[in-house]
């Protein structure tokens, strides 16, 4: 009976680390920069109720979407190795 190989079972739980701290921290960003433009909700009652949004810029819509990108071909790829009907 051989022992646990230790190495190993580090490697891939700091793999799994960093990709899904990865995933989230794209997800997340891309969000953020999606929101640039939109009022304020922390500020007076009438700025909430105001609809008025603010002109978003390109670079952030552009950043926003590739990050929100980048997260969802993340989630695809670690489906594509949990699933082998996809790789065989």
């Amino acid at each position: 009976m051989e022992g646990i190989d230790w190495g190993a079972f580090a490697l891939v739980f700091g793999i799994a680390l960093v990709a899904g701290a990865g995933i989230v921290s794209f997800y997340s960003l891309g969000l953020r920069l999606l929101a640039v433009g939109s009022p304020d909700d922390t500020g007076p009652e009438d700025a909430r109720q105001s609809s008025a949004r603010g002109q978003r810029p390109l670079a952030a819509s552009v950043g926003g979407f590739v990050c929100l990108g980048i997260g969802i071909a993340g989630v695809l790829y670690g489906l594509y190795l949990i699933i082998p009907q996809f790789h065989s």
